[in-house]
């Protein structure tokens, strides 16, 4: 019986401490220095301490709340980045496409004007029309001007090369 009796106490003891030491309680942690210089960390609030960690845990709701929302802030981010990239892309090819029309109507505009100035070399004599249809001649300096203008349109078109 006495066997009996002291196990119940030993239990008793082995529960009342298990019980206590249950589920740490994590709390406020400040940090002050005493008179003598010594730093010291107490769990009490005192003039002078200043908070170094909380013991404040989060619920897990509330951490996965909080990383929802970066999450949803980050993919916010990365999809606004996906946008400029797209529309950078976008105005890149749309670049490449106006330089390769360009390139196209340039060979065309300097056909038409070393045509132009073959025909302006070669002629003996040109013509323009005035108002009422009729063909006038141009005199042999306005056939020299046109000559010059003729080769500097194609100077500035196909280049100096032309």
């Amino acid at each position: 019986m006495r066997q009996t009796k002291s196990l119940a106490v030993i239990g008793g003891v082995l529960i009342c401490v298990l019980g206590s030491t249950g589920p740490a309680q994590a709390g406020d942690v400040y940090k002050y220095v005493d008179e003598r210089g010594a730093t010291m960390y107490t769990d009490k609030p005192i003039p002078g301490a200043v908070l170094v960690s909380t013991g404040a845990q989060r619920p897990p709701e509330v951490a996965a709340r909080s990383y929802a929302a970066n999450q949803a802030v980050n993919n916010g981010a990365l999809a606004a980045s996906n946008q400029r990239i797209a529309a950078a892309q976008d105005t890149t090819r749309v670049a490449a496409t106006v330089a390769k029309d360009l390139e196209a109507t340039q060979v065309e505009r300097c056909k038409k004007a070393r045509d132009a100035y073959q025909k302006a070399i070669t002629s003996q004599r040109l013509y323009r029309n005035t108002a009422d249809g009729k063909r006038e001649y141009l005199s042999d300096a306005e056939l020299a001007q046109t000559r010059i203008q003729s080769r500097k349109t194609v100077d500035s078109i196909c280049g100096p090369q032309g």
